[in-house]
């Protein structure tokens, strides 16, 4: 619900901005045609925080949970040809979370953990005008996702610690389409959605008086997921 807020709001703001920017001049409010030999960026962020009390999952249930999460990615790009682009993305994410969980049989521990992830993301970028403005555009970024990421988890329990040390490679494919608004004259903001991915991730992990483990995962979604919702801010020259 948070989440679909956001969207909202974000639209009251387009359409509050739209009168400002009508009483421009013609030049400054047609948009920017995107056609071969610009050169454009986008600068985009995404960040989320949960806070629960007694949340009852399947195999324990946390008394207290505290996690916030963020990632900034960088995209330039440069239009090979009319409304198609082609770029690399890089990409920074950061996740802590502090915790206190109830097994099932009633054993409480403490959790406190903490992820990095990098990632380089070649992409091609479709541009679909919406009107002859060239205000509007509906854009279709597909990406290759390369990336690298860690992890420090802590948990005690009966005041004995076990501390796990994580690394994880994954590469994949990946769908964001979205909406490209030009609110002046070369400069707009972006909104995308995760809707189509492919990815295979290798996790290796070393944990206190355990054996070290290995994880193989392959993931396929099918389906828009409005909790990766980020926003961008572009420049196109």
């Amino acid at each position: 619900m948070n989440m679909l807020m956001r969207v909202l709001w974000l639209c009251l703001l387009v359409f509050a901005a739209h009168p400002l920017f009508s009483q421009q001049s013609k030049s400054e409010s047609d948009g920017v045609s995107i056609t071969k030999g610009t050169w454009f960026s986008s600068l985009s962020l995404s960040a989320s925080q949960k806070r629960a009390e007694n949340d009852r999952q399947l195999f324990a249930t946390y008394l207290n949970d505290d996690r916030r999460s963020f990632s900034i990615r960088l995209d330039p790009g440069y239009a090979i040809k009319d409304n198609l682009g082609i770029g690399l993305g890089l990409l920074y994410g950061s996740t802590k979370e502090i915790s206190t969980q109830q097994a099932s049989d009633g054993t409480i521990s403490d959790v406190w953990l903490a992820e990095r992830q990098m990632a380089f993301r070649p992409y091609i970028k479709n541009f679909i005008p919406l009107g002859t403005s060239n205000r509007f555009y509906i854009i279709v970024p597909t990406e290759i996702q390369i990336g690298y990421g860690s992890q420090v988890k802590e948990v005690t329990t009966n005041q004995i610690l076990t501390r796990t040390f994580s690394n994880s490679v994954y590469y994949g494919l990946e769908m964001r389409p979205g909406m490209l608004v030009f609110v002046q004259r070369n400069f707009g903001f972006e909104v995308n959605v995760g809707a189509f991915g492919l990815s295979n991730s290798v996790t290796r992990g070393t944990a206190t008086n355990l054996p070290d483990s290995k994880v193989v995962s392959n993931d396929l979604s099918l389906k828009i997921n409005l909790f990766e919702l980020s926003l961008g801010f572009s420049v196109y020259l």
